[in-house]
Parts: structure tokens; C-alpha cells; sequence
């Protein structure tokens, strides 16, 4: 059924068969028996299969005594059929010299989601209203099962096991054995921050922020091994929820820090709030209407906490807890270093970003037109620091052009200290230890057209930036605010993919965070449709060639996917080769890892046998490191 009419498709040949435009929106078609039957509104038509027809009007009007109203029609047998409005009509269909009756045989207050054959007849859904229907293979014997909101189905080739899913999750109908997939036991997954030290992803809620505009979201923390999701939400509640991302601390990967909208900055441990920094035990202030927004921390590399506040006075609303303090199990407000940095204030919508390779702490205020501040106490907290602010048309980029900015959306540093920022204008990058120069720079990345021309364009020049990510071979996965997840490379000339919905499984083009696993390929993204895994062919590399494997291994008839060969040295020149020893394949590994498809110069799939991976050492000679059976 369609806006114009109906078409008939073959469903084993994916071919359109017949379309019969009326230029009218049809609601439901059904075949039964010899005839076809069109809901539409009020009225179904009913007309001969194979008939050709002007319009839905030429089309004689069913008789009988079920009434209709928009519903959906589904087949049952050659003279039975549903009607699927806001109840569920079950009635015999009767050809006549003039066309079709329906005679209805029963009728049940409740809305049928769903219909599916078994192998002893059919099974209708009714989810809202905690019930499902059972038919007979001919679809006289009706019989309803009250239930829980739960979805039922069985194998229509099966043996008539029934199933069922709810929020608890698969089960037989029956049977308390659940059985759940890895999910997230959240609704809205926002952060990621990757625990290296438990090698964990800790997935996080959030409060309001620059996408996500809600002060009351409740708090939700996940970890992720790869495998399993762990519901690891802070116990006892954080109450009125609405934090942020977690900040691990680098004595205790058990413990870490996460700033909440209501109620101060939080320390938990295995699971469990420790303790709460607040205007109780530091200068932060209480705020009017109870609330004081620190959704802005970091640790700097002296292991030191950084927190701005929002609603405290502007100039007095960063706080230090040197790193001595912050392993202490209480302090006091005169433990903390109150740092004036002129002019600057967070919001909902600050990045603090405090890099591993400079004592250089680098502040958005992310709010509109707002600066981007620079803060230097030498490695050592203090209260009057050397600053630094820039605002938007301040500064020039390496081709002496004025740059812009609406807002800055993320911070973040890469492998060889260069700071990546994103804006609503695209993405800049400039080196934090130059911030106090004269000469200062933000640079704008240039990829080459390619066209035969020394033109170039502006990396992303134009799209919202929500996050960078940087993986194991220093390649930069930039999220977007509409535009979808870029891959690009270490410097960031040359777009090697661009996923969107489209052309991916990616949930949505509006990116949230994205994060680098930095042991494995997977790259996890949360959307404004929930989290997804992406595996790359890039993987940390190894010091040698002692955990070499290649997967799927043995390669069976049926795949036609990339073959992977991690455990690899970075920068490794990989030959693959025949039991003749005939070089089949040359590639060079990204961080670990190199992927191959299988083919000779990617046209025609290598035959059946052994096939040897040899990867040349740092002194030239080559070692054979796996083998890779191919089945064909």
C-alpha cells in the first residue's frame, strides 16, 4: 500500500511486478482468494486479482457488517481475514455476483501489533493491551492469553516453541531464563572515557549540555569490556541526577571524579560515592535555587583537580585541589587554591582540557562568541597563574586570515601534543606551548582537491564539530553535529572515510562523543540515537611479532569481508604469499593491524590453500608470523 495506490512486488527476485497508480493514499491491500482488497478511510473495495482498474472508485464497495476505519487488513487463508483498527475484527470473506462480503465472526477490544504465522496457526500480538491471540490453522478456534507487555513469536518450520521479549528480556514463554544482549541499561549514553588502567569504557548520562538540554536526566554509568555491559551507577543515588563524564585517577583506576549540576563534584569508588567536594569543604559557592553547574573538571599531569564553577563570581570560579589533597579522605575549603584567571566563567557548555604533554591548561567557555582562555602555573598550583585570552577575530591563521568562532565544542589533544578544536565552523589546531607568543597561530587544516590543481579546502570548513578522537595510529575520528563521523588522517590533509546514515549502520548524523579503544579496533560512538562499535583496521602496535593472528581464519566460501591481521609492529611492510611462495598481496600495517580482502590487487579472490603472512623486521629480513587457511 502506498500514497498512490498499491504495488505488487516479487520478493524472491527483489522485482516490482505490477503498480496501480490512483493518485489516492491507499491504507492496507490484501490478496484473498481471487480477490484484492483496498482499505482506505472509511471504505474497502474489493476487485478481481489481475483485473485492471482506473481508480479505487471503479472498484466495487465490500458489503457486509465490519466497519472500518483506516485499518490494516491481513490475509489469513483463501476466505479469512483480519481487520486491524482500534480493535481486532476477524471475518469470513464471501464472494458474490457483485463482489465481496464480510461477515464478521468476531470482534476484541484490543489492537493487534502484530501478526505472524506458526506452525499451528496464527499468533496476534496485542502489546498494549497485555494480551495475545491464538487462530487454528484455518482461523476459526480464537483464543486469548492474557500476558505481560511482552512480544510472543514462534518458528513458523519449528516446533511451536513459543518466545517472548520484554524488558527483562528473551525468554520461553514460561521460563524465568532470560536471556539479554550487551546494552546499555540507560536511555541516553553521552560520554565516553576509556579506563586504561581496568582497560574498561565507562559510558555516562548527562546533564545539560550544548545538544542535550535536560537539568533532571538521571545519572547512568556503564562499563563495557568488549563483551559484557555492567551497570556500574554510583550507589547510593545521585540525587536529581544530571553528571557528567568521569575523570579516573591515575593512583586509584578504581576510583574517579564526576562533576554533577546540583550538587558538587563526586568521588567514586568501586561503584560507591565516597565523598562529595562542595561548598561545604571548598570555595565553591551555593548557589541561589540550589544549584551550582560543574560539569567542567580535569586532572592535569601532576594528578591535581581543576574545577570551574559557574555560578560563583567571575574571576574566583576556578579551583585547584593539589594532588596531595585530593588523596586525602577529607579536606577542608583552605585546602583548595582559588585561581584567578580574568573574565572566565563556565557554563553547561565549557571544555577544560588539561594536556599530558604541557603545563599549559586550555578553557572554553563554549557559550556564544565566548574566548578560549590559556592558563600556565609552570606544573605547580597557584593562585595567580600566567594567562591568556583570545577572543573570536583575535586571532590570524597560518595564512594570515581571521578566524571566527561561534562556539567551541571540544578540546582535544593528540599523540604528538597538538590540540585539536572544534567549532561550529569546522576544526582548528595549534600548538598550546606557543599560546603566550606574539607570532600565535590557529591553523586551518588544508586538504588538497586532487584535481590536477594546487587548490585546497579547509578541513570540515563550515560543519559543527562535536568531539575528535584519536586512534592508535594517530588518525583523528571527528564527530559532527548533523554531518555524520569523519575518519581522517594524522594530519588531518586526506578524509579517508566518511560514514553517515546512509551509507552505514551509523545511528545518527548527529555525534555525540566518540572514543579509541587503545588495546583493540573498536571505535565507540554515542549518537542522539544511542551508542554504536565500529572496528577499524587500525590497532595499537606491538613491540614484535610474538602475538601475530589473522581472523576470520580459516576464511569459509561464504565471506567476502576483510580478512584482519593484527598483533603487527607499526609501519609494517606485509607480504602475503602462496605454498609456491608467490607473492599474492603487499600491504603496510595502520598502528598494528592491516586488512585484506582476499583478492589479487583487489579483482580476483585468491584460489583455496595455505596462505603465509611474512612481516619484515626492523632490519629488512622477513619472518613468516601466521598462516591463513582460505576455503573457497
Amino acid at each position: 500500500a502506498t500514497d498512490f495506490g498499491y504495488v505488487v512486488i516479487n520478493d524472491h527476485k527483489w522485482e516490482v511486478l505490477e503498480s496501480r497508480i490512483f493518485g489516492q493514499k491507499v491504507v492496507s491491500v490484501a490478496e484473498v482468494g481471487d480477490y484484492v482488497l483496498l482499505s482506505e478511510g472509511k471504505n474497502i473495495h474489493c476487485g478481481k486479482v489481475g483485473k485492471h482498474y482506473e481508480t479505487i472508485a471503479s472498484m466495487p464497495l465490500v458489503k457486509g457488517n465490519v466497519s472500518n476505519d483506516g485499518g490494516r487488513l491481513r490475509t489469513l487463508t483463501d476466505k479469512k481475514l483480519l481487520l486491524l483498527t482500534g480493535w481486532t475484527f476477524l471475518a469470513d470473506v464471501l464472494p458474490d455476483a457483485d463482489g465481496v462480503t464480510l461477515q464478521q465472526q468476531r470482534a476484541e477490544a484490543s489492537t493487534t501489533s502484530n501478526v505472524q504465522s506458526t506452525p499451528s496457526g496464527f499468533l496476534l500480538n496485542c502489546y498494549n493491551n497485555n494480551c495475545y491471540y491464538t487462530l487454528d490453522a484455518t482461523a476459526t478456534e480464537m483464543t486469548k492469553v492474557e500476558c505481560e507487555k511482552e512480544m510472543f513469536s514462534a518458528y513458523k518450520g519449528g516446533d511451536g516453541t513459543l518466545w517472548a521479549v520484554g524488558e527483562n528480556g528473551l525468554h520461553t514463554a514460561g521460563s524465568e531464563a532470560y536471556y539479554k544482549p550487551a546494552a546499555l541499561t540507560f536511555e541516553t549514553p553521552y560520554y565516553l572515557e576509556f579506563n586504561e588502567s581496568q582497560r574498561l569504557l565507562y559510558v555516562t548520562s548527562t546533564g545539560t549540555n550544548m545538544f542535550v538540554s535536560n537539568q533532571h536526566l538521571p545519572t547512568g554509568v556503564n562499563t563495557f569490556d568488549g563483551i559484557t555491559v555492567k551497570d556500574v551507577t554510583p550507589t547510593p543515588t545521585i540525587e536529581e541526577g544530571a553528571s557528567y563524564y568521569p575523570v579516573f585517577m591515575p593512583s586509584d583506576p578504581t576510583t574517579y571524579l564526576m562533576g554533577n549540576w546540583w550538587h558538587g563534584i563526586h568521588k567514586v569508588k568501586d561503584g560507591k560515592v565516597q565523598y562529595i567536594y562542595n561548598w561545604e569543604n571548598s570555595p565553591m559557592e551555593h548557589a541561589l535555587g540550589g544549584y551550582y553547574c560543574h560539569p567542567t573538571i580535569a586532572l592535569d599531569r601532576g594528578g591535581n583537580l581543576w574545577a570551574a564553577q559557574s555560578s560563583a563570581p567571575t574571576g574566583a570560579n576556578f579551583f585547584v585541589l593539589p594532588k596531595a589533597k585530593l588523596e586525602q579522605a577529607t579536606v577542608t575549603a583552605d585546602d583548595w587554591i582559588t585561581v584567578d584567571v580574568p573574565d572566565a566563567k563556565s557554563t553547561k557548555r565549557s571544555t577544560l582540557l588539561a594536556p599530558r604533554l604541557s603545563n599549559v591548561k586550555i578553557f572554553a567557555r563554549g557559550d556564544y562568541g565566548e574566548q578560549l582562555f590559556f592558563i600556565n602555573d609552570g606544573g605547580t598550583p597557584s593562585a595567580k597563574p600566567t594567562t591568556k585570552a583570545y577572543s573570536p577575530g583575535s586571532l590570524l591563521d597560518q595564512d594570515g586570515n581571521v578566524i571566527n568562532w561561534t562556539y567551541i565544542y571540544t578540546l582535544v589533544e593528540d599523540q604528538s601534543g597538538t590540540v585539536w578544536m572544534g567549532t561550529n565552523e569546522g576544526v582548528l589546531v595549534f600548538n598550546p606551548n606557543e599560546a603566550f607568543s606574539s607570532s600565535f597561530r590557529l591553523n586551518h587544516i588544508k586538504v588538497p582537491r586532487n584535481d590536477g590543481t594546487n587548490l585546497a579546502d579547509y578541513l570540515l570548513n563550515g560543519i559543527s564539530v562535536t568531539h575528535v578522537a584519536v586512534d592508535a595510529a594517530n588518525r583523528k575520528w571527528i564527530g559532527t553535529n548533523g554531518s555524520g563521523l569523519f575518519l581522517v588522517s594524522p594530519d588531518g590533509t586526506t578524509v579517508i572515510s566518511h560514514f553517515n546514515t546512509e551509507n552505514s549502520p551509523l545511528l545518527s548524523d548527529i555525534i555525540y562523543r566518540v572514543c579509541c579503544d587503545p588495546f583493540s579496533n573498536a571505535v565507540y560512538v554515542t549518537t542522539s540515537n544511542g551508542m554504536i562499535i565500529y572496528r577499524t583496521n587500525s590497532t595499537p602496535a606491538e613491540n614484535n611479532f610474538s602475538n601475530v593472528v589473522a581472523y576470520p581464519n580459516p576464511v569459509r566460501p561464504d565471506y567476502y569481508g576483510l580478512i584482519t591481521i593484527s598483533g603487527l609492529m607499526d609501519n609494517t611492510l606485509v607480504k602475503i604469499a602462496d605454498a609456491s611462495g608467490n607473492v599474492v598481496k603487499q600491504l603496510k600495517s595502520t598502528g598494528g593491524a592491516c586488512t585484506w580482502d582476499g583478492t589479487v590487487d583487489g579483482a580476483e579472490r585468491v584460489r583455496s590453500g595455505v596462505y603465509y603472512v611474512f612481516a619484515s623486521q626492523a632490519d629488512g629480513s622477513e619472518a613468516a608470523v601466521t598462516k591463513i587457511l582460505i576455503v573457497r
